[in-house]
């Protein structure tokens, strides 16, 4: 796992220099959080669980990350990381959520809603690099080990989305690695049930599957190509 750990110290530091010397993009961070009545502490933002992984069996990306997630430097962490960690555990997909999951995001920049992404138009190339060196960041974990790449989330998954350069960047890794795309699944959000209506709307069609082979066939059709 030295080269996961080095990957997650590498990711570290960068969002230690992003919010060093980026003065106003965390001011205009800073007044979006205003408007929806509390402080900013994190402009860009580290998910501190990373260091806890030991045995890396999954990669689950979420959106960017929200109030609760910049407060705690933690991903995942507030109803939705709930029920993503409900769903692991209660399917048996690993041991120890912490140790086995890195939840990472397709930005690591902070607003309440991922639509208010939309409003840091003045930052647009930092926000654009952000999503490339977190799908980049994926991939490499992918690469380093056995681990599964689940992305959640995928309506702004597309040439024209939200985060289009974080797809772009995702099928620019595949084209040299394309055996990377057996491993890639992509799946609704986790918040409103819609992960677990989808996956269990496969489950009631093919009762005969296992929970992992309902999973693959769950996976929704996003091409890498």
């Amino acid at each position: 796992m030295n080269k996961i750990q080095g990957l997650v110290q590498s990711f570290e530091d960068h969002i230690s220099k992003i919010n060093s010397e980026n003065h106003d993009f965390f001011q205009s961070v800073a007044e979006l959080c205003e408007v929806y009545g509390y402080p900013l502490e994190n402009a860009a933002v580290f998910n501190k669980n990373l260091k806890k992984i030991t045995n890396l069996r999954y990669i689950l990306v979420a959106d960017n990350p929200g109030v609760t997630e910049q407060h705690e430097e933690c991903y995942l962490v507030g109803k939705a990381g709930k029920t993503a960690r409900n769903i692991f555990k209660n399917n048996s997909l690993v041991s120890d959520f912490d140790e086995e999951v890195a939840v990472l995001n397709k930005t690591f920049i902070h607003t309440k809603s991922t639509l208010d992404l939309k409003k840091l138009k003045n930052f647009k190339s930092l926000f654009e690099d952000s999503e490339k060196f977190m799908a980049n960041l994926a991939v490499d974990m992918l690469e380093a080990t056995n681990a599964e790449l689940w992305i959640t989330g995928c309506s702004e998954l597309n040439e024209k989305g939200l985060f289009a350069a974080y797809l772009k960047t995702l099928k620019e890794r595949c084209a040299k690695n394309p055996a990377l795309k057996k491993r890639i699944f992509f799946y609704p959000h986790f918040s409103f049930g819609n992960f677990s209506r989808n996956l269990n709307s496969v489950r009631a069609e093919h009762p005969e599957m296992s929970v992992k082979e309902a999973l693959k066939a769950a996976s929704l059709d996003i091409s890498l190509e």
